[in-house]
């Protein structure tokens, strides 16, 4: 498991879901709030020592394209240490004998609960905040607001919980990246490797990367293409395979696809196997 950093770098504000599982993952170590994923990834490009914590996928959402963009980049030297995954339970936080006027929240949240809050408050006003925080800070500075997000934020903005969970019997995780300077040393204990890929510009190229993969029993658990900058139509692919290079298996895959054209940049092999509830 990685140490501890001296510092860490996740999505602000205070009270939300990335402030809360680096928190969890890293009780007790100093934390520096971003504004976004870029800002993330520049912070650590200033502080080697440093660790940051970024988004890359929610299960109502799906991927978080600026995280696949900052990775697929080849100006980016940083790796992926671990994979960490968040079981998020949200909560209707306000004023408990209140009449409610407007719920506030991140878009994820009312995604995910939009069966529930037609069931419940069908014809109340929905505003969409930059993060649950803010919209935790909106429920307490705005007559007859509420928010949706982690229960946490009731007690840190001296909120009640009103009701929780919302739309609990859906599952509704997020999964999160541990990204660093110094990349895992390779070990059969990584169940995944992500991978930048370019591919020779012809039919099935894509398929002719995939097949032996296929052969080889890996499994590959994301895949994404994204623009190469400054290149009209061409692509980049950004995967993640279930697996480690240390694996002989994904060493001859990987060297197959090699020898077919293929370009390959491993941004590290990692586990994924850390879980928490919020």
């Amino acid at each position: 498991m990685t140490p501890p950093p001296p510092t860490i770098a996740c999505l602000g504000p205070e009270g939300s879901f990335s402030h809360l599982i680096t928190q969890m993952r890293f009780p007790g170590v100093a934390v520096s709030l971003r504004d976004n994923v870029g800002d993330v990834f520049e912070f650590l490009a200033t502080n080697p020592d440093a660790l940051g914590i970024v988004p890359i996928e929610n299960s109502s959402g799906g991927f978080i394209i600026d995280t696949v963009d900052r990775l697929v980049d080849t100006r980016s030297t940083l790796s992926i240490l671990e994979e960490l995954t968040l079981d998020v339970k949200l909560a209707l936080l306000g004023r408990a004998g209140e009449p409610i006027t407007s719920i506030h929240s991140h878009a994820m949240p009312f995604y995910h609960g939009d069966d529930w809050l037609k069931a419940n408050y069908p014809e109340v006003k929905r505003v969409v905040e930059p993060s649950t925080a803010k919209a935790a800070e909106k429920a307490v500075t705005t007559p007859g607001a509420a928010a949706i997000g982690p229960r946490q934020n009731a007690e840190r903005h001296g909120l009640q919980i009103l009701h929780f969970p919302i739309a609990g019997e859906v599952p509704n995780i997020t999964q999160f990246y541990l990204i660093g300077h110094t990349a895992n040393t390779p070990s059969l204990d990584h169940n995944r490797t992500a991978l930048i890929v370019e591919l020779p510009d012809r039919p099935g190229s894509l398929c002719r990367f995939l097949t032996p993969l296929s052969e080889n029993s890996i499994n590959m658990k994301r895949l994404e293409s994204r623009p190469i900058r400054g290149q009209p139509n061409k692509y980049r692919f950004y995967i993640e395979i279930e697996g480690s290079t240390a694996d002989p298996r994904v060493q001859k895959a990987l060297n197959q696809t090699r020898a077919d054209g293929a370009t390959l940049r491993s941004v590290g092999s990692y586990s994924a196997d850390l879980r928490f509830e919020s």
